[in-house]
């Protein structure tokens, strides 16, 4: 059979023919590894499968449903988290009115945290429960006429009497070693541009290692999701894969955790060790700051990692504290600084108006960034996603911590303010996000970092081809001027000048 599986179009398109450069730059730098994972297992099983990003091209629901009558799909899947959902549904109606007898699966975070709710979209016939390698193959099977719709796992569908109706619950499957390699070769791979303090080499290839999450972080609809992973063997064939097949000459592995454990990690370092991977492709990883010590840093290295992120969140204990993460600031300066004086140019994920942030807060985790020797940040503002640990909170304890003033989950709202602190207005969220990145990347001692990584004229042309994103993260200006610069630098205190 056909099967066209499609990444959705973002809402910034719908809405202004364009997008921002921070959805440019960070929602378009990898293909969407989980449709392809699909779209691998389906080809295995002998079927014609076609993939379209329509996020990455910058298609609108119009011109992607155009492209899915081209190929002329026996079933369309659509993957969608909930951040692009208001976008699946309008592209799910759309293709219904052009094609009405094609069925339209849904796959994806959203419908598996939100089954009867997502699936109350007339447009959408199943709804894929977690994991879609599996389930998807057998309800090909079943439109084929070769199964009963009810003899697929882990799936949920609307009766002829518009009831939903879930079948038995799939089994996750544990030995992800099973899985064949993502159908890369469904995409063209120059749809996707790494935000240039990201770019090591190209052309630069996403891996995923390993499943879940077994920490219980407030913000995040992955916690305590559990925790698989390929083996170290399985890991390295994908990474010669991909240099041997595509060329890649830096990989990033996005998996949500990459450092779960020390043991784990240092297995994989010594597979890269024995087949010399470092020799062959360069890499980065999130990591844990509780996990990580020097040695496994310093094997990280010689292996052929040249960053590691951390996701430290906030810069206050207090906060820390209240959104589960685990740590410190003492350990996250431990981490950090072992991390900087092995050459791992360590990047930190910070985001500003958690439940409990204050003006103080906010201030301390601007200070702390700056305080520790990290290369890169990217901020986010917090949004309270459903089914997180942080909305169980919200629906429990009401407006105690703040309120909504917007209640969009679009790809947006990690950039403009949806829950707004007591004490604080959505203006100072906007002000208080800008002014991190304006502190942490205008100071000498950042700006000397980065100079020190460039080593020709594409390295300058990168970074001068980002300079929209610069100027909307520091100034929310479409481009920077010779003033605002000068102000920036202006404001550089004497300890940064001395740095």
């Amino acid at each position: 059979m056909r099967i066209t599986l499609i990444n959705p179009p973002i809402d910034s398109v719908l809405e202004l023919g364009s997008v921002s450069p921070v959805t440019a730059y960070l929602f378009y730098n990898s293909a969407p590894l989980g449709i392809l994972y699909v779209a691998a297992m389906l080809e295995q099983a002998g079927h014609t499968v076609t993939a379209i990003d329509a996020a990455a091209e910058k298609l609108d629901v119009k011109g992607t449903v155009r492209r899915v009558e081209g190929t002329r799909p026996d079933i369309v899947g659509i993957g969608s988290t909930t951040v692009v959902f208001e976008t699946a549904k309008r592209l799910a109606t759309a293709l219904k009115g052009a094609m009405p007898s094609i069925p339209v699966v849904l796959g994806g975070y959203h419908v598996t945290l939100l089954p009867t709710d997502a699936m109350q979209h007339p447009a959408f016939d199943v709804g894929v429960i977690h994991e879609g390698e599996f389930t998807m193959c057998e309800l090909v099977e079943h439109y084929a006429g070769r199964r009963s719709i009810d003899d697929v796992q882990g799936i949920v569908y609307k009766k002829p009497d518009g009831t939903m109706h879930f079948t038995a619950t799939r089994a996750r499957f544990k030995d992800l070693d099973n899985l064949p390699f993502p159908a890369r070769h469904l995409l063209p791979h120059d749809l996707y541009k790494p935000i240039p303090i990201d770019e090591h080499a190209s052309p630069k290839f996403a891996m995923i290692t390993s499943r879940g999450c077994p920490h219980a972080c407030a913000f995040c609809q992955k916690a305590k999701s559990g925790y698989r992973s390929h083996s170290p063997e399985y890991i390295a064939d994908e990474v010669e894969y991909l240099v041997r097949d595509f060329g890649a000459r830096d990989i990033a592995f996005v998996d949500s955790l990459f450092c779960a454990s020390k043991k784990r990690v240092m297995g994989i370092m010594e597979e890269f060790k024995r087949r010399d991977i470092a020799s062959k492709v360069s890499w980065t990883c999130s990591s844990r700051v509780e996990v990580v010590d020097r040695e496994l840093l310093q094997a990280m290295k010689d292996a052929g990692c040249w960053r590691t992120r951390f996701g430290i969140e906030s810069g206050s204990d207090k906060v820390l504290e209240f959104i589960s993460k685990g740590i410190t600031k003492d350990k996250i300066r431990a981490a950090v600084t072992a991390a900087h004086e092995v050459g791992l140019r360590p990047k930190a994920f910070f985001i500003v108006g958690h439940m409990p942030d204050t003006k103080e807060t906010i201030s301390e985790s601007i200070e702390f960034a700056k305080s520790i020797p990290l290369h890169d940040v990217t901020v986010q503002i917090n949004t309270l996603l459903p089914k997180t640990p942080q909305m169980e909170i919200w629906e429990r304890e009401g407006t105690k911590w703040g309120r909504l003033v917007n209640e969009s989950n679009e790809e947006k709202s990690f950039w403009e303010p949806t829950f707004v602190p007591w004490g604080l207005e959505p203006e100072d969220i906007i002000e208080f996000h800008r002014r991190f990145y304006r502190e942490f990347y205008f100071r000498p001692i950042t700006l000397a970092r980065h100079l020190e990584t460039i080593k020709s004229w594409r390295d300058v042309y990168k970074y001068a081809s980002a300079s929209s994103l610069f100027s909307f993260l520091f100034y929310n200006q479409d481009k920077l001027s010779l003033d605002t610069i000068k102000s920036a630098f202006g404001t550089t205190s004497n300890a940064d000048e001395a740095a």
